[in-house]
């Protein structure tokens, strides 16, 4: 489905599209099994991906935190303990996004979720043409999933209902007519088999 379209000056294309990668709670909760990808690498190829797909800017949220993403791989950073969960993640990212204005708008994603690339990251943006009243998300295997990009007129709304007890995935099912879909399914492998 397609957002609304709204109003928008005519310098929409000029405005910055801001990538974030929200870290909360982190590795730091289990022991690191041989498969697991180190919390620190994992932030580093997201970032990168965002980068090549077509964000102007990259921060990382650290629970309540939000701090300028690594330039390059050389540079390390500490990933704090912190429990207050998800939502509170994104809240504070939303929060700190609406400060950048003027901005298109925001694309989201959580540290251990799939990595769609700069491939699909550029899908995403060009699906949101740096609209301001625009949401969209990654799907897989028919799976709604990430990144999302929210543009910057819904920044308040969606921040008033995260604060509501319905968080980010009540959010984004409140509001699935208004969500433009793109598939990203041949970039994150096959479906998992059900158990």
């Amino acid at each position: 489905m397609v957002a609304k379209q709204g109003g928008q000056g005519p310098d929409v294309r000029d405005a910055p599209v801001v990538g974030m990668v929200l870290v909360a709670r982190g590795d730091e909760r289990e022991a690191p099994g041989d498969g697991d990808v180190p919390q620190l690498e994992r932030l580093e190829l997201l970032l990168a991906g965002f980068g090549a797909g077509g964000c102007d800017a990259l921060y990382v949220a650290l629970g309540s935190r939000v701090v300028a993403a690594p330039r390059d791989t050389s540079t390390t950073f500490y990933l704090p303990s912190w429990y207050d969960g998800l939502d509170a993640t994104v809240q504070a990212a939303l929060t700190f996004a609406r400060g950048l204005d003027p901005i298109a708008g925001v694309l989201l994603q959580t540290v251990d979720s799939a990595d769609i690339g700069g491939v699909g990251v550029a899908r995403l943006l060009a699906a949101a043409e740096r609209r301001r009243d625009a949401v969209v998300r990654g799907v897989r295997h028919g799976h709604w999933g990430q990144p999302v990009y929210v543009g910057a007129d819904l920044l308040d709304s969606a921040g008033e209902l995260l604060a509501a007890s319905g968080g980010a995935i009540g959010y984004l099912g409140d509001h699935a007519d208004e969500v433009t879909c793109v598939d990203c399914s041949d970039l994150v492998g096959p479906e998992p088999s059900a158990h």
